[in-house]
């Protein structure tokens, strides 16, 4: 049975039945659905309810007025927000929660509930006012959510999980390969080298030495190449040092011919460092054979740096003897420049000579935009 109003505060104006009550119009047509509780009572009884808390919970009027709202709680209601709301009803505070409410017919639903103390003039409390949504569908969709990233994270996991497997799987091929390579061009040295021993030829002699220095400009390019962190791209400068270094070692370092080597970071294709590797050992080799002729000392340099945009330039020359005559690279046909034009050739480098102080190769290739940029950076 409903309880009769008290004659104290707003609340008997709300439920006071006159028509001209605006605040009773008001509550009642809210859609939020309200309800007002005693706490000067016992069991601090419920003493309104709009419609909308009707329609929300499934319960009649009379089933709702003169009963505490803990009815509206079921078998998995969560004791510790029950404590908190007793605890913020103590003290008289306010509070904001969600709690999980069950409708007369059992279905439970999320409920997110405000309750505010009203006092008097004098500060004594005289009801709490409760109001009601139900978020149901909001936690739903943030409980879809969370489970969709979920989800999201374990197939990552298992993305991540395949991947270090194929990247592992990709490493031992890759060793395997490498030393199975490496072996094959071993053999292949050996095999050069126990074939100039055999030979009473000194041209043939320098032949077969040309072919190794060549093996060795692959075997090397392909270590750097299938290293672990390899990339697409090999970065050039260093490339070409260590095959500077192998000549050096090979033709004696106690000549007293000096090997200036200078270099910018420049990252190239594989397809482009490999010719110029080649050339770089023709050039060089060249030099330390005929431009120093009867022990006579000097120097060969090697220069790499960008010219504009993607262009580079890599100048190898010494300061020997040069060319008796000059040198005229587009008639000459000896196999050594022969090769280096072919492989200018295949990388679209234009290549000028100068014979008139020792000997000068410069050659201009295209190289990546953003690794000329660098090559700028480091000159500045």
């Amino acid at each position: 049975m409903q309880t009769p109003p008290k004659e104290m505060g707003n609340i008997a104006l709300i439920n006071h039945p006159s028509r001209e009550n605006p605040f009773r119009s008001v509550v009642e047509g809210s859609r939020m659905p309200i309800v007002v509780t005693d706490p000067n009572q016992d069991d601090n009884p419920i003493v309104f309810a709009n419609q909308a808390f009707v329609d929300l919970t499934g319960y009649d009027l009379d089933e709702i007025i003169g009963h505490n709202c803990r009815f509206l709680q079921g078998p998995d209601s969560d004791p510790e927000v029950r404590r908190l709301i007793g605890g913020a009803l103590a003290e008289q505070h306010d509070i904001k929660i969600e709690v999980l409410n069950y409708r007369k017919n059992g279905t439970a639903f999320w409920n997110e509930l405000y309750i505010s103390p009203i006092h008097d003039d004098e500060g004594n409390l005289l009801y709490f006012f409760g109001s009601q949504l139900d978020c149901t569908l909001r936690r739903q969709a943030a409980a879809r959510i969370v489970e969709a990233n979920a989800q999201l994270e374990r197939r990552v996991e298992e993305c991540t999980r395949d991947l270090e497997q194929a990247l592992r799987h990709r490493e031992v091929l890759l060793h395997e390969l490498q030393h199975r390579v490496k072996n094959n061009l071993q053999v292949m040295a050996s095999l050069i080298r126990l074939q100039a021993g055999r030979s009473d030829s000194e041209a043939m002699k320098v032949g077969f030495e040309n072919l190794l220095h060549r093996i060795n400009a692959l075997e090397l390019i392909y270590r750097k190449l299938y290293t672990a962190d390899a990339g697409p791209t090999l970065e050039l400068g260093g490339y070409l040092a260590e095959i500077c270094e192998t000549l050096a070692n090979f033709h004696g370092p106690d000549r007293g011919i000096v090997l200036d080597v200078r270099t910018r970071p420049c990252h190239v294709p594989v397809e482009t460092a490999l010719p110029l590797g080649l050339i770089l050992n023709e050039l060089v080799t060249n030099s330390f054979r005929h431009a120093f002729a009867d022990g006579k000392t000097g120097t060969i340099r090697l220069k790499l740096e960008p010219l504009d945009g993607t262009r580079w330039e890599l100048r190898i020359g010494d300061d020997g003897v040069g060319a008796a005559g000059g040198l005229d690279w587009e008639t000459n046909n000896n196999l050594g420049l022969s090769l280096v034009k072919a492989l200018a050739k295949q990388i679209r480098a234009t290549v000028e000579v100068d014979g008139s102080a020792g000997t000068l190769f410069t050659l201009t290739f295209q190289a990546q935009a953003a690794d000329a940029r660098a090559g700028r950076s480091a000159a500045g």
